[in-house]
């Protein structure tokens, strides 16, 4: 019997760990995949353009004419860079 529990114990603890890597991997493509020119939308649903990559920051112009300076891990969704801006 409490061979059972453990090895059910195990293979949870196997699936939270395979969660959390698969997620992290997911979040390291979305930031890498940011480029001057993409659409993206942050966890606070600030939606605007990439206008400027520096280090970890970003400059996001949600307006004409009004940028915002945010953190990488700030973006929660990424569309494609749209061409003719």
């Amino acid at each position: 019997m409490d061979y059972v529990l453990l090895g059910v114990l195990a293979a949870m603890i196997l699936l939270l760990v395979s969660q959390n890597r698969k997620r992290r991997k997911d979040a390291e493509k979305l930031l890498s995949s940011l480029t001057e020119g993409s659409k993206v939308m942050l966890h606070s649903g600030i939606k605007g353009t990439v206008s400027a990559i520096d280090g970890d920051d970003l400059i996001v112009e949600t307006t004409p004419g009004v940028k915002l300076t945010v953190v990488k891990q700030a973006v929660r969704s990424v569309e494609a860079a749209t061409e003719g801006n």
